[in-house]
């Protein structure tokens, strides 16, 4: 029963810019998307990479995307988030609180946010960056140490998104890498369900 409460929990991060590169595994594939999990030099934890249609307009995503008093509606297992600071409209830094089951202790994350267009027509970019010492850490959580989200989105027809995500990310705490990488693809699965059904609501 432990073992299966820390799978749950760790499929909290792997919530996104290209093709997979060499040593990436499918690990899920339905309702078109597509999640990798990835070998890098640098850590044992291996990244993720996504990758999935969205039939929605740009602005509907971006505003979904920046709504951070509602991430909780379709970010697996945040259950609460606070601003920091606001830069602008497209840029800000917040902290989300995640939950986790018992033995797990609860994480948090101080994430920079910021979306803008590339350099290329009709496409976009969206970073979640971890600023973890951006506050001091809070009783109760464990603070995420390491978090690094981007997201390209290109605009592909009318009303139509083509995402490519990649991730990496060290929970912190005592947790097994092998324990972690067997968990990763579940969590953006579900996120993207639920940004699919949280954007046909509001299109």
């Amino acid at each position: 029963m432990k073992s299966l409460a820390i799978l749950t929990f760790l499929t909290l991060f792997t919530w996104t810019q290209r093709t997979p590169q060499k040593d990436c595994e499918l690990r899920k594939s339905a309702e078109g998307i597509e999640v990798y999990t990835c070998k890098t030099a640098d850590s044992k934890i291996n990244s993720i990479q996504s990758s999935f249609i969205l039939d929605a307009p740009l602005s509907t995503l971006a505003e979904a995307l920046l709504d951070w008093k509602n991430f909780h509606q379709w970010q697996y297992k945040i259950r609460k988030t606070e601003m920091l600071k606001s830069i602008s409209k497209d840029e800000f830094i917040y902290r989300a609180e995640l939950d986790a089951p018992w033995p797990v202790a609860d994480r948090d994350m101080i994430l920079h946010v910021k979306m803008a267009p590339s350099s290329k027509p009709g496409e976009y970019l969206f970073s979640t960056i971890g600023i973890p010492d951006f506050i001091p850490p809070k009783e109760g959580f464990i603070r995420v140490p390491v978090s690094e989200g981007h997201w390209k989105i290109k605009v592909v027809g009318k009303d139509q998104l083509e995402i490519q995500h990649s991730l990496s990310v060290d929970p912190g705490g005592v947790i097994p890498t092998w324990l972690l990488n067997l968990s990763l693809a579940e969590g953006p699965f579900e996120t993207y369900t639920n940004l699919r059904e949280r954007l046909a609501e509001n299109k």
